[in-house]
């Protein structure tokens, strides 16, 4: 179950995370989309890269 919870957590949030920091980044807030982005991606790497371990061990 881990296994597929980290895939989908891979395949769709990192797409999702990207519009939502490109969404964000239109106007003033083009530095807040941009941390969006360089904070969320990796937390969301290491939250599937866990949870793909978990589920592989």
């Amino acid at each position: 179950m881990d296994l597929l919870v980290g895939v989908l957590v891979i395949a769709l949030g990192l797409p999702l995370i990207g519009v939502l920091s490109r969404k964000v980044s239109d106007g003033r807030l083009q530095q807040t989309g941009m941390a969006i982005w360089f904070v969320g991606s990796p937390v969301l790497l290491a939250l599937g890269g866990w949870l793909i371990y978990r589920g592989l061990s």
